[in-house]
């Protein structure tokens, strides 16, 4: 509606232009350089007159256009155009337009997944233009998709590198340790974050750095929270039995398998890790939990250089 009202004033205002010069003309013309100043800055008074109220109603319809699609689609994107829109626009004298101007602010203030710059930016534009009841915007505890992928992968290599730290204090004579290596399963093959061949059993273990706290459901869902922000994860128990698989076939079958999830992150506080099929553990209780393992009978060196060799001689 704003926008063909915005034509119909254009429409307007040109006729009348045309009327208004036609009639300057007309003047001058009859009077022979008479005096037409009356017609002149009469007809100027009238067409600024016209200039300001239209402006007002195009800002006036500008503003609820812009606002309402705003507020029903906010993103990053829709916010910087809405930026600029008042950054351009007149300053408004009406109640109504100071109104939208600070609903649309204030919902898009409350919007964790708008950047805090970007907000900050909406309410010094709105300073500018004289806006009332505006407030600085709360910083947010919200993550982007890209900041989290980075923080993701360095907290992945990190974690990595932790498990490495405390497997270096494992006793050699008992334990042998694989890491990051890939094994062959019908064709394909399956990379691991370290395996462990010990005195008791054979430890397949995947390694998980995430940012954030976890939480496990009675359903064995998998739940990651990260400031106000609680999302669905990965699963890692369906990866740790294609892996158990794997390793139960390039050792055929003869070693006991024990499989663990290590959460690397010890900042994390982990709920409902009964309910998960695989045991789940903090990097601090990993050395403990290998050393200290007593489930079933020993294995005796000559079985752990097989199994330690089924594995060398299969690695890719």
């Amino acid at each position: 509606m704003g926008f063909i009202f915005g034509i119909i004033l254009k429409i307007l205002f040109g006729v009348w232009l045309f009327m208004w010069l036609r009639l300057v003309y007309i003047a001058g013309a009859i009077q022979k350089a008479g005096n037409t100043a009356p017609i002149f800055f009469g007809g100027a008074f009238i067409t600024l007159f016209i200039i300001v109220v239209s402006r007002n109603i195009k800002m006036y319809y500008g503003v609820r256009k812009f606002g309402k699609k705003l507020r029903k689609n906010p993103t990053n994107r829709t916010v910087k155009a809405y930026i600029k829109f008042i950054k351009k626009m007149a300053t408004p004298n009406s109640p109504s337009i100071w109104g939208n101007l600070r609903e649309t602010y204030r919902q898009v203030s409350e919007r964790d997944d708008i950047d805090y710059n970007l907000k900050l930016q909406l309410f010094e534009a709105l300073q500018v233009k004289g806006t009332r009841g505006v407030y600085y915007p709360k910083k947010s505890t919200y993550i982007s998709k890209e900041e989290q992928d980075v923080k993701i992968r360095r907290a992945g290599k990190k974690g990595e590198e932790d498990v490495l730290h405390a497997l270096e204090w494992l006793d050699r004579d008992r334990f042998k340790v694989f890491n990051d290596i890939r094994l062959p399963y019908n064709g394909r093959s399956q990379q691991f974050d370290t395996v462990i061949v010990g005195d008791k059993a054979v430890f397949n273990i995947e390694i998980k750095n995430f940012i954030g706290d976890l939480t496990i459901d009675e359903e064995g869902n998998w739940y990651r929270t990260i400031g106000d922000r609680k999302t669905g994860t990965e699963n890692v128990n369906f990866q740790i039995i294609r892996h158990h698989k794997v390793l139960d076939s390039v050792l055929e079958g003869k070693f006991p398998i024990v499989d663990l999830i290590v959460w690397a992150n010890v900042e994390s506080i982990i709920e409902g890790a009964q309910y998960s099929p695989t045991k789940v553990i903090k990097v601090d209780q990993l050395l403990d939990f290998i050393e200290s393992y007593d489930n079933g009978p020993d294995l005796s060196r000559e079985e752990r250089n097989l199994a330690i060799n089924s594995i060398e001689r299969n690695k890719i």
